[in-house]
């Protein structure tokens, strides 16, 4: 989460701004911050147990779905079972991918 730069203390006793004049100190990135940055050696490492082990039960039936021609059920699928909209999309988007890969 990423916030706007908040303006520095005024050393005023009211307002948003009360407070001693501080200098502000950059913030480190936490380990959740660091999450977010690719990481190589973890894509190279799924890839290599994706292509071994194959698809998950919920990607199969996905993948099924898919070649029938249900794009709008298997994106339903995959919310319901992932949580979200966007990674359903992704995940979705995942699995089509695979497909025109191997046709």
């Amino acid at each position: 989460m990423t916030a706007a730069a908040p303006t520095p203390r005024t050393g005023i006793i009211a307002g948003f701004n009360k407070g001693h004049v501080t200098t502000r100190r950059a913030r480190q990135a936490s380990g959740k911050d660091r999450l977010h940055a690719p990481h190589k050696k973890l894509r190279a490492v799924k890839a290599i147990i994706t292509d071994l082990v194959g698809l998950s039960p919920m990607e199969r039936r996905v993948q099924e779905m898919l070649r029938v021609g249900k794009e709008k059920r298997a994106l339903k699928f995959c919310k319901k079972r992932l949580g979200n909209f966007v990674g359903a999309k992704k995940r979705r988007a995942k699995i089509e991918e695979g497909l025109r890969k191997r046709h």
